[in-house]
């Protein structure tokens, strides 16, 4: 009886001791498993960081946009022209009045007589005459200060209207000021569709 208690008292302390080792070595092994696990999410986190930064230093910042170019007429214009278009333009959204030459109202060929009056210059009074008023000038010899004149339809020769040339910016954009029936003193681009219809001449008067 003595020697079955001893033997059980033995195996008790052998099976205590197992558990404890093996508590122990689980310990150990959590342990080493939580620093692993730690290492990884530290690592994950480092290589993250220096993702970031290594992005951040390549990184290229978008270049700003240039502004855009002026536009220069490619024909500059007479210090005569010059004064003469400044008038003519201080007079932009005055209505159109037939035989009228003030801001009150104006038709095209009083504007010009207006406009020409600054550097002492008279000008005919009507489109016709001033047609006559210098001398003919090709299109592509056009310049600021020349006056353009147009007939009342497509192909005619008749001159019924007249305006200035203000700025030429190309080939096909040639800006003239003049009085329109319908809407007063504005600038158009001469190569308008409309306008080279009815275009017929063109004329330098200094």
């Amino acid at each position: 009886m003595l020697v079955l208690l001893c033997m059980a008292e033995t195996s008790c302390r052998s099976s205590s001791s197992a558990s404890r080792s093996k508590s122990a070595a689980t310990g150990k092994d959590y342990v080493r498993k939580k620093s692993k696990s730690g290492n990884k999410r530290a690592n994950h986190r480092s290589t993250i960081s220096a993702r970031s930064a290594a992005a951040g230093r390549t990184s290229v910042s978008k270049p700003k946009p240039k502004p855009a170019t002026p536009v220069v007429s490619s024909k500059s214009a007479s210090s005569q022209a010059t004064q003469v278009i400044k008038t003519a333009r201080s007079y932009l959204g005055t209505p159109y009045r037939y035989g009228g030459s003030t801001s009150k109202g104006m038709d095209c060929s009083g504007l010009l007589c207006t406009a020409f009056q600054t550097i002492q210059v008279k000008l005919p009074r009507t489109s016709q005459e001033q047609a006559s008023y210098g001398k003919d000038v090709r299109l592509t010899d056009i310049a600021p200060g020349d006056l353009v004149f147009f007939s009342e339809r497509k192909g005619g020769s008749k001159v019924s209207h007249v305006g200035m040339v203000t700025t030429v910016r190309g080939k096909d954009e040639v800006l003239f000021i003049h009085s329109s029936t319908s809407r007063g003193v504005v600038e158009d681009n001469l190569f308008g569709e409309y306008y080279q219809k009815i275009f017929v001449k063109a004329i330098r008067p200094f």
